[in-house]
């Protein structure tokens, strides 16, 4: 099942319901800050203009980058496609943003806290791990 998480500038509330309704999101940053960021909590990532792209056999995912202007973006679309550890990645680069976000699967905030930070390094490792056997064996 696909879904979208909005990674974006949020208020600390519980829930969506708790939210403002004159609460206007800013900018969460500087595009170049975000992606260094971003790349290095899902160090395979692809980066192809405004989009990051993380695909292993456990991951589907892609990351779009909604610009305010040049500089600052918006908030960061993740859509996520599929895989057992995509959520876990999107936590990743819900932690790396510094920001929180909006869970379109649940219609509620997304929960990074729910997704180990340190399982989540573990995986990366191993990803990290066959890239390098994988360049060994070319």
């Amino acid at each position: 099942m696909a879904w979208e998480i909005y990674i974006q500038d949020l208020p600390v509330v519980p829930r969506v319901a708790d939210i403002p309704p004159a609460f206007v999101p800013g900018p969460i940053g500087r595009q170049a800050l975000l992606l260094e960021r971003l790349i290095a909590a899902v160090p395979f990532a692809e980066r192809q203009d405004d989009w990051l792209f993380a695909r292993t056999p456990e991951i589907d995912l892609s990351a779009q980058f909604r610009m305010e202007d040049a500089e600052q973006v918006r908030c960061i679309v993740v859509h996520v496609h599929g895989g057992e550890q995509a959520a876990a990645c999107a936590a990743a680069l819900v932690r790396a943003s510094g920001q929180r976000a909006l869970d379109t699967a649940t219609g509620e905030l997304f929960d990074a806290a729910a997704y180990a930070a340190e399982a989540w390094t573990t995986y990366c490792s191993r990803c990290a791990a066959g890239r390098d056997r994988a360049s060994e064996v070319s």
